[in-house]
């Protein structure tokens, strides 16, 4: 299912939304000058969403904001994921009138969050039932729905690249229209997303200091590391569900990842092992292997890394314009 969809994909600061791309050069800008703008909006400088708090599924979080573009044909459609480790964070209420010059719509989603009660796999689920609304509404919206990219840092980023590699949950034969509609999508672009919950990984690959942050147990009924891996066997099912390396597989769309702090190993705090490299490294060596394209940018401070082949601009244009 995943190899048909993706062919009828490819045949039709860092982001727009929470995390900024880099800066065009004269001729993207100039290009992006010619873009269809935003619906009208009520402050010059704050727009707010052209459909506001739609709900996408049956939990109270599961609302959506969606930034309609002007445009007589279909446009693509950015999809942004807020990160918060799972437990917090929200969805963007307004974007600033530069995010919606790029061409293409863009929206923002909640989700349940695990301070408020929730759990995973409920984030993950979340997170697919979002694209496959998002794609009913691609007449109404004006969505071309063979270009839709998700996004989002962090735990966001987790989810997106979750979205990205995940089979196809359509089900035509559901009562819920929603549900017969698939949950592939054209791409991701994230930063500083983990590429595995898996803990025995975390630690070897990344350092133990990573628990620091309790994004690796918490999420999955957990109270302490300790407590996570010493019933690893009652965890571990749920915790590879809710890791993308796990999805890998040799039809998944082209994947960007961007990581913002220092490599080191091991770590020395849970904010850089929560957010380390060594996450995308760990992706692009298995994208390699089987030949899904995968792009890995360090930080620019961190010196001497090499280079993706392609830019975060470029490589989102490639997926979202016509």
């Amino acid at each position: 299912m995943k190899k048909l969809f993706l062919l009828a994909l490819l045949s039709q600061a860092l982001f727009s939304p929470g995390i900024e791309l880099q800066a065009a050069d004269s001729k993207t800008a100039k290009k992006a000058a010619k873009k269809p703008a935003a619906k009208t909006a009520k402050s010059p400088n704050n727009i707010t969403p052209t459909h506001k708090n739609v709900k996408y599924g049956a939990h109270q979080k599961e609302l959506v904001n969606f930034w309609q573009v002007e445009s007589k044909e279909p446009l693509g459609l950015l999809l942004d994921i807020h990160g918060g480790g799972w437990m917090g964070g929200k969805k963007a209420e307004t974007q600033r009138p530069h995010q919606l010059r790029h061409g293409y719509h863009v929206a923002s989603i909640s989700y349940p969050l695990v301070n408020e009660g929730g759990q995973q796999p409920q984030m993950l689920n979340a997170a697919l039932r979002a694209v496959q609304f998002l794609r009913s509404k691609a007449t109404e919206w004006n969505i071309d729905p063979a270009r839709i990219v998700v996004t989002g840092g962090s735990a966001g980023g987790c989810s997106s690249l979750l979205v990205a590699l995940h089979d196809d949950v359509t089900n035509s034969e559901s009562t819920d229209p929603v549900e017969r509609y698939s949950s592939r999508v054209s791409g991701a672009i994230v930063a500083g997303a983990q590429t595995t919950m898996n803990p025995f990984v975390i630690k070897e690959k990344i350092g133990e200091k990573t628990f620091d942050n309790p994004m690796p147990y918490k999420p999955f009924g957990s109270e302490t590391i300790e407590e996570h891996m010493n019933n690893w066997d009652k965890h571990k099912e749920l915790v590879l569900k809710c890791s993308p390396l796990t999805h890998l597989s040799k039809d998944d769309p082209p994947l960007h990842l961007y990581y913002n702090v220092i490599r080191e190993f091991p770590t020395t705090s849970g904010g850089n092992g929560i957010h380390s490299p060594i996450f995308g490294e760990l992706m692009l060596e298995a994208c390699k292997k089987i030949g899904v394209e995968c792009h890995l940018k360090y930080w620019e401070k961190d010196e001497g890394r090499p280079a993706p082949a392609i830019g975060r601009e470029e490589f989102i244009n490639k997926l979202l314009l016509k």
